[in-house]
């Protein structure tokens, strides 16, 4: 067939019009950073010329923004920053005037931006900072209430930009994910922004720091001496088990308790309790960072806390069964921005009590929590159940099931307690899918048949709901066994980074592992499992471990970060949340507060590490009046006495684990650790408990805490919105004090003056 002589042309321009398109798009693409973090060579050698551009940078502070309450100013050789508070003529500055440290640490200290970087030829993390690097250039220009840095580490073809912004009364810190600049030699690992923004020395000023370590811990402003050697590192939302090189194996049941994670994105200084304060809330990258708090003498002579944002992590990689490997890093970075929102608290507010409020008032606006305090309804307090019905033995062919509370044998209890004016009793219940507990998960949905029928579940709800109280199944989409018949690690586990399995080990009889199901198909069970809830009449879920556990993962060779989890989770929760009446959720992270109508487990203490000075309850604070929230299990106390006190003076509702049947049936099950949970042994401690509780938590169940003081060693009072107070001794002998006597171990509900 003949070709028109215009067609060969034509063809010819589409063709190079097609070579165009295509290198455009490689272009853009390589410029969103998010999918391919290898610069293109172009981009590169036009932002890192060989001669960096000359020019001066203001080597004193000058203003760039200003509104009604604040005025921000800038030093541009540094990127150091003052922020002015207009209400009080406070200055919160990011410098230390004249520090002392020696010269590596004086650069940080110095620096707005430092970054930690990979070097191909060395796996290592290495520090730098806008001291340290002589070849840079720093590029600010003033924007709308703010201004935009524009940064780049040329020898390391490294760059970024640095966005400040006020927001009213507060200040706004931002590096865009789409201004990540990066070459083929090094890599970003981490990056610190503004560490020393309102760091003191010592102990030349009045205050502390916060830290979300429990319930919440204050770090002292004082002179240590030399004696602690360790700072507050935690990673937000706990260990990434998909990545770090802390081995999960180490961890062996041996009645020890891990250290508490940091569940909310925070931290904060206080120059002077009742003056001045500083809030900091890690909004974007949150995933992927974590808190950091050094004490007087830990490196350095000042007090500093901030948030380190993880670009990307270095790994073990295994080269031999035998478990050996070689340190890399990962090859992608974390397709997130990094934002800050400092607040700055002034008076009364000036404490971690206003830096609570603010928070929950941060949460409400985001519409983690609700907008109103719950309206005032029963006089008397709820108390959590959590009630083991079956659990699974090992045998010497097969498996069996241990039955230790039935549907009818846990309705007689309810009666019990009901009878010793126990009531609004929540139950979740344990064990109560077909296959028990710990084997079948993910389990049917089906009830276990030793437990009941279908009717005597009914009934039991109905029940529960009579007396006040929500009858919920216990769930877990997290973790999974290869007992059950909806799973294969082989399809269903999550891939770590290094491309084994994610396994725990949990050292017990039955199921000495369990493994972490993707978030993909976490998300299908749940989905299936929906339709089945539905169908079921089930309307009330406990969701246990997937609220508090996150993780990255490989997912067709690419790595799924954090984010993306926890964005599945969101999902997952938000389709049974719509067709569930009530949910209860485990230690929920920030990001699951507004799935959960009730929180379990919630801890009152911190950590206890050495350099912290005092637990207070942040968490609670956070929480009173908007949502109920329930202490760990009394019959899990080390000393129950002054543990019932600490749920009086956190507001903290009871919780019990029970089983109708001895604990010693559990001993060949992984339930093996239950070991006081008979109800017989139990039901007049939590007549005793509750009523006490009952007492001295509900003249102030719908109230909010405003205030909380240490009245003297051991005495502690806090205060309600509704003008009640009340006094806590955890000593021996009697307190008497102006406010009122309290009894040895004791408390004490006053009225007070608003």
């Amino acid at each position: 067939m003949r070709i028109n002589k215009w067609v060969k042309p034509l063809l010819l321009y589409g063709l190079i019009a097609a070579c165009i398109a295509f290198f455009a798009f490689l272009y853009l693409r390589g410029s969103a950073k998010e999918v391919e973090d290898t610069t293109p060579a172009a981009v590169l050698k036009a932002e890192f010329p060989d001669k960096p551009a000359a020019g001066a940078l203001a080597s004193d502070y000058r203003l760039v923004a200003e509104n009604d309450r604040l005025a921000l100013k800038v030093k541009e050789a540094t990127l150091g920053i003052q922020i002015v508070n207009k209400q009080s003529g406070y200055v919160w500055s990011s410098e230390i005037e004249k520090p002392e440290a020696n010269e590596t640490w004086l650069n940080f200290i110095k620096s707005g931006l430092s970054i930690d970087y990979f070097d191909k030829q060395n796996n290592n993390a290495i520090r730098t900072d806008l001291i340290s690097e002589a070849n840079k250039t720093i590029e600010v220009k003033a924007i709308d209430q703010g201004f935009q840095a524009t940064v780049r580490f040329t020898d390391l073809k490294i760059g970024l930009e640095l966005v400040v912004k006020l927001d009213g009364d507060q200040l706004v810190v931002t590096i865009p994910k789409e201004s990540v600049l990066e070459g083929e030699q090094f890599k970003l690992g981490a990056i610190f922004l503004y560490p020393f923004l309102g760091a003191t020395k010592g102990g030349e000023m009045g205050g502390y720091m916060f830290i979300p370590d429990g319930s919440g811990a204050l770090i002292d402003f004082a002179d240590n001496k030399g004696k602690f050697k360790t700072p507050y590192e935690s990673k937000i939302y706990g260990q990434n088990k998909a990545i770090d090189i802390a081995r999960i194996t180490d961890f062996k049941f041996d009645g020890v308790k891990d250290p508490h994670t940091a569940q909310f994105p925070v931290f904060g200084l206080v120059h002077g309790e009742g003056q001045h304060a500083l809030l900091g809330i890690v909004e974007d990258g949150k995933y992927n960072a974590k808190i950091v708090s050094y004490a007087n003498g830990v490196k350095t002579p000042y007090n500093w806390t901030t948030a380190s944002f993880i670009v990307r992590e270095s790994y073990l990689q295994p080269t031999s069964r035998t478990m050996g490997g070689v340190v890399v890093f990962e090859k992608n970075r974390n397709p997130e921005s990094m934002q800050l929102r400092y607040s700055f608290l002034e008076g009364k507010d000036a404490g971690y009590i206003g830096m609570a409020k603010t928070y929950r008032n941060y949460l409400i606006a985001r519409g983690d929590m609700p907008a109103q305090p719950a309206a005032e309804g029963d006089a008397n307090i709820p108390i959590h159940l959590d009630v083991l019905g079956a659990e699974t033995e090992g045998g010497l062919l097969s498996n069996r099931i241990v039955a230790m509370t039935t549907a009818e044998q846990l309705s007689a209890m309810l009666e019990q307690l009901r009878g010793e004016g126990v009531s609004r009793a929540n139950v979740v219940y344990k064990g109560w899918n077909d296959g028990g507990l710990s084997g079948t998960n993910p389990a049917p949905v089906g009830y276990e048949s030793a437990l009941g029928s279908a009717g005597d579940f009914a009934a039991l709800s109905e029940q529960l709901a009579g007396q006040g109280g929500k009858l919920y199944y216990y769930s877990d989409f997290t973790t999974a066994n290869e007992g059950s018949k909806r799973f294969s690690a082989r399809s269903g586990a999550v891939r770590k980074i290094d491309k084994s399995l994610l396994e725990v080990p949990t050292y017990l009889e039955v199921y000495p592992s369990t493994y972490y199901m993707s978030a993909d198909f976490a998300k299908r069970i749940a989905s299936d499992n929906a339709k089945a809830y539905k169908k079921k009449g089930i309307d009330a879920l406990a969701v246990d471990v997937t609220p508090y556990e996150l993780f990255s993962e490989r997912v067709d060779g690419n790595v799924s970060g954090r984010s993306k989890t926890a964005a599945a989770y969101n999902d997952m929760m938000e389709l049974l949340k719509s067709q569930m009446s009530a949910m209860a959720m485990y230690r929920p992270n920030d990001y699951m507060l507004r799935f959960a109508d009730r929180l379990l487990d919630v801890p009152m203490h911190s950590s206890q590490y050495t350099y912290t000075s005092e637990e207070v309850p942040f968490e609670q604070i956070v929480l009173k009046g908007y949502k109920d929230y329930f202490a760990e299990p009394v019959n899990f106390f080390a000393n129950p006495r002054k543990e019932v006190l600490s749920m009086i003076e956190t507001a903290s509702y009871p919780t019990y684990y029970l089983t109708h049947e001895q604990a010693y049936r559990l001993k060949h099950t992984n339930s093996r650790e239950v070991f006081a949970s008979a109800f017989d042994d139990w039901k007049d401690n939590i007549a005793q408990t509750y009523n006490m509780l009952n007492k001295a938590l509900g003249p102030v169940q719908y109230a909010t805490m405003e205030g909380r003081a240490v009245l003297a060693p051991g005495v502690v009072q806090v205060t309600y919105s509704n003008g009640k107070a009340i006094l806590v001794n955890y000593n021996d002998v009697t307190y008497d004090g102006k406010e009122g006597s309290v009894p040895p171990l004791g408390y004490t509900v006053i009225e007070v003056k608003p």
